[in-house]
């Protein structure tokens, strides 16, 4: 049995067909939301990329595999 007081505030569309921008101080989480990542690209030295986990060697630099512990 529903209860008539009941509404529901889902619409069922799918909120990102189309880029609005981000939302606004008012309609926070009410209309399509931004969804674009930021990307940087970042200068390291050899000694910050070994930091990181990458090994350089004489062809190209590739981060090295982490073994799991249980």
């Amino acid at each position: 049995m529903e209860n008539p007081a009941f509404h529901e505030r889902r619409s069922g569309k799918d909120r990102r067909q189309t880029e609005a921008g981000p939302p606004g101080k008012h309609e926070r989480r009410r209309s399509i939301e931004h969804r674009q990542p930021e990307v940087r690209e970042l200068h390291l030295s050899r000694e910050e990329l070994e930091a990181l986990g990458f090994v350089m060697g004489t062809q190209t630099a590739a981060p090295t595999p982490q073994k799991r512990t249980a």
